[in-house]
């Protein structure tokens, strides 16, 4: 039961500012180029009156970013906040407005590394706040709405949009422009909001990653570890991989054919690198991935590992959480098999 059910109050929800579309101005309410992080988040929640029927929502800006250039230390910075707001007793869910371009990777790196009963839901929307039927009002109503909510308790990190609840981890951006952008790997719409109830169609559950790289946060450490990606077309030669595995890194995502082939033109350049210490995770550049031990071209070793579920950016990701705090990258990607 949450604490604003026992004292008779409206749930507490903080919500978080980090710019993205959903901050986002234009010139013109019919142009599709517009700026984004431009608005505070106080600014968008002043046009969602309505918000006032939810909960008591206080908030807080920690990045004016366009998403795509958010990455591990603005989330890990993000972790830590959300982390400290779940600790406080008299706040009862966050909401995280994110741009759209990395929302996938920070709901895992956030899933990964907080611990919360609590509610954290990551929202954000495809139309700037001046463009024609912005969705990013209806968006953030229903994100706090589920924030709000008991049901949404002991789910792990979520994102909510366009009317669907999805979870962190298998959340995916399918689409560069529509306004039902983001759908998710099997089994990951677990919910939806409509006419102003939030319903869920499975039980409460957190995957076997949520928190489980909770130590990144105490990490002092400004360094992260280099992760290079290298996509797979055909007719490839060893040389194109070699020109990134001779580059400076500790882990390397080959985004491979179906569920995890690499051309035979590549397995030394693999093998010998992987012998040297450089980790590769296999994933595939189909979008609906599912890259299995079994699957993939390659044994599964220590240093050469099958993605699962994970597509390749959510894949480099947890290859970064893993090495950054010292875990064996082959240990956690078998822990999330179940979950994706």
């Amino acid at each position: 039961m949450l604490l604003a059910q026992l004292m008779n109050r409206k749930p507490r929800v903080v919500v978080i500012g980090t710019g993205g579309t959903i901050a986002g101005h234009s010139e013109s309410p019919t142009n599709l180029s517009y700026d984004a992080a431009q608005l505070p988040v106080d600014y968008l929640l002043k046009s969602i009156p309505q918000l006032a029927d939810l909960a008591e929502i206080s908030t807080q800006n920690i990045f004016s970013l366009n998403s795509k250039d958010m990455g591990s230390s603005q989330w890990l910075e993000l972790a830590r906040c959300i982390q400290n707001l779940v600790n406080d007793s008299n706040i009862d869910g966050v909401v995280v407005t994110h741009g759209t371009d990395t929302l996938e990777e920070a709901a895992l790196f956030l899933e990964s590394t907080i611990s919360s009963r609590k509610p954290v839901v990551l929202t954000g929307s495809m139309r700037a706040s001046t463009a024609l039927s912005a969705d990013g009002p209806s968006n953030l109503y229903q994100a706090i709405q589920v924030s709000a909510s008991v049901s949404a308790r002991d789910r792990g990190v979520l994102v909510v949009f366009n009317a669907e609840i999805i979870m962190g981890t298998k959340v995916v951006k399918g689409h560069s422009i529509a306004t039902g952008a983001f759908s998710a790997s099997v089994g990951g719409v677990i919910g939806s909001v409509y006419n102003g109830h939030t319903f869920f169609s499975i039980p409460p559950g957190v995957s076997p990653l949520s928190g489980l790289l909770g130590s990144a946060l105490k990490n002092n450490n400004t360094g992260w570890p280099i992760i290079r990606t290298h996509y797979v077309t055909a007719g490839e030669t060893e040389e194109s991989l070699l020109a990134i595995a001779d580059l400076d890194c500790q882990g390397i995502v080959i985004v491979g054919f179906g569920a995890g082939e690499i051309p035979d033109t590549l397995l030394s350049v693999v093998l010998d690198k992987a012998k040297q210490g450089v980790y590769f995770v296999i994933s595939s550049r189909v979008s609906c991935c599912a890259v299995m031990p079994e699957t993939m071209t390659l044994g599964e070793c220590e240093t050469i590992i099958a993605s699962r579920h994970f597509n390749p950016q959510k894949s480099a990701v947890l290859l970064s959480l893993s090495l950054c705090i010292g875990l064996s990258p082959l240990d956690i990607f078998s822990r999330a098999e179940v979950e994706g």
